[in-house]
């Protein structure tokens, strides 16, 4: 009796539990791994959809399908109409926005879909297109694994070497609503043979785009936002030895590791502007010196050769960015923390606030290795 009743209580207890329900087959889905959006030659809204074919018989391993829609809801009835199973965003690794698109206002209302609904990979990277979406999201490199893969693995290594900004679709929601800093995104561009990451695209606090930063621009700012994932690779072309742009082999150069970077900010706030005092030490090893030179006697004149290189590229990065009135530096929240009741009046328009702010540099290394020969 009591096992007939353990058996009745067992199966009541196995209708209650959750299964599997809404599972679908692999073959019967089509994994989105990467969408792209642009505007066409009509300045119509364009949705690019990538996904992997899984079948032997196909002889492309990656399915590009293209629509026109009004917005992504609207373009995803459009794409399961031209692919062979539903659709599933929960794998998105990319999303590739063209540059014409990003100087359009607005275009982040586009986005509401990804954040509104639940199914959808938020952690996927946003990624800017120098050139129409389409030359990337069609090329297909016959020495390289996917090109969504791909794309994914390009633009998180050069985010861990310092060369790009990286922004997943997290991450550059919440820039959006930081006023004291403003968003910066990874920038791609296809050449004849590949695909280039290569920039950080600048955006005002509205999302347009107003400009970009290159590699070295990039490592630069790396140090100005005391943000440096991994060692930093700096190379100097010095004037003090005989360096110059024109030639052809420049021997007067020389590379470092920047080990640290120890930042000191000091912010004032006086005649209607804000003032930044930036303090930089930095410890850095010697990797390549093309120039003969006794680091070890001489080492306090090869680091003001060394300051004066590198404090002129920092103010060259500082005057771009407030040139174009973004601080992607995050000298806002110096501003909002330390000088509160002056940053409240101007938090609605501190991008021309950090245009007007009075920064000053500071650089001094320190050479803690000059490697293996002198």
């Amino acid at each position: 009796m009591r096992r007939a009743l353990s058996l009745l209580l067992a199966a009541a207890l196995l209708t209650t539990i959750s299964g599997c329900r809404d599972r679908v087959d692999l073959e019967n889905v089509t994994l989105m791994l990467m969408m792209g959006l642009d505007l066409d030659e009509n300045n119509k809204l364009v949705i690019y959809a990538s996904s992997p074919v899984f079948s032997k018989e196909a002889k492309e391993k990656n399915e590009v399908t293209q629509v026109n829609a009004e917005t992504l809801r609207d373009s995803r009835g459009k794409l399961e109409a031209r692919v062979s199973a539903l659709i599933s965003t929960g794998k998105l690794q990319n999303i590739l926005v063209g540059k014409k698109l990003l100087q359009h206002p607005g275009w982040i209302k586009l986005l509401d879909l990804f954040y509104r609904d639940s199914k959808t990979r938020i952690n996927a990277r946003l990624i800017a297109v120098d050139g129409p979406v389409g030359e990337i999201m069609y090329f297909a490199p016959a020495n390289k694994r996917r090109l969504s893969l791909h794309i994914a693995k390009l633009v998180d290594t050069a985010n861990e070497r310092n060369l790009v900004e990286k922004a997943t679709l997290f991450e550059f929601n919440r820039q959006l609503l930081e006023r004291g800093k403003m968003p910066i995104i990874t920038g791609l561009r296809k050449t004849k043979r590949e695909v280039v990451a290569d920039e950080s695209i600048l955006l005002d606090n509205s999302g347009m785009y107003v400009g970009s930063l290159d590699l070295e621009e990039n490592e630069i700012l790396q140090i100005l936002q005391d943000d440096q994932i991994s060692d930093l690779s700096l190379t100097f072309l010095l004037p003090e030895q005989g360096a110059n742009k024109d030639k052809a082999l420049n021997l007067g150069a020389l590379s470092c590791y920047v080990v640290d970077v120890k930042r000191k900010v000091r912010t004032g706030y006086s005649d209607g502007r804000f003032r930044f005092d930036l303090d930089f030490r930095l410890p850095i090893r010697l990797t390549e010196r093309l120039f003969s030179f006794d680091v070890q006697k001489d080492t306090a004149q090869l680091e003001k050769q060394i300051d004066k290189q590198l404090q002129a590229q920092m103010k060259a990065v500082v005057d771009k960015l407030q040139k174009h009135a973004v601080d992607p530096i995050g000298l806002g929240l110096f501003a909002r923390a330390y000088r509160y009741r002056d940053w409240k009046k101007v938090q609605d328009q501190w991008g021309e606030a950090f245009k007007n702010a009075d920064i000053r540099i500071r650089v001094r290394t320190e050479i803690i290795d000059m490697g293996e020969i002198r």
